[in-house]
């Protein structure tokens, strides 16, 4: 019985328009800032908005988990909504189909499927 190879992705729509972002790293930081691995066009996303974390999942897999602000514990100013009603206290580990909603406008959807 061979492992299921199980492929990561992220649908981003901000001011520019819509992108697909292939997740397979450890780390992934996501705000308006430049320096950001994941930067998005709103002024109303914060400089250092959320993080995504790869994190071990079941059977080996692994799953991305997603931090409300920065690694040092400071939250954004408008927060994470996760599937447009459920505000992320701190983290949240997503699931196939999850809509992030960061600001007005500014939507990323994580999807993973077996490949």
């Amino acid at each position: 019985m061979s492992a299921t190879h199980v492929s990561h992705t992220l649908l981003i729509t901000d001011a520019r328009g819509s992108r697909k972002l292939a997740l397979d790293g450890l780390k992934y930081t996501i705000g308006r800032d430049v320096n950001n691995n994941i930067q998005l066009y709103s002024r109303f996303v914060s400089r250092q908005h959320a993080v995504l974390l790869r994190v071990p999942g079941e059977g080996g897999r692994y799953q991305y988990r997603i931090i409300d602000g920065d690694l040092s514990g400071k939250p954004s100013v408008n927060g994470v909504i996760i599937n447009h009603h459920m505000k992320v206290a701190s983290s949240y580990d997503l699931c196939n189909g999850d809509v992030i909603t960061l600001a007005p406008n500014v939507e990323l959807t994580y999807l993973s499927s077996p490949t």
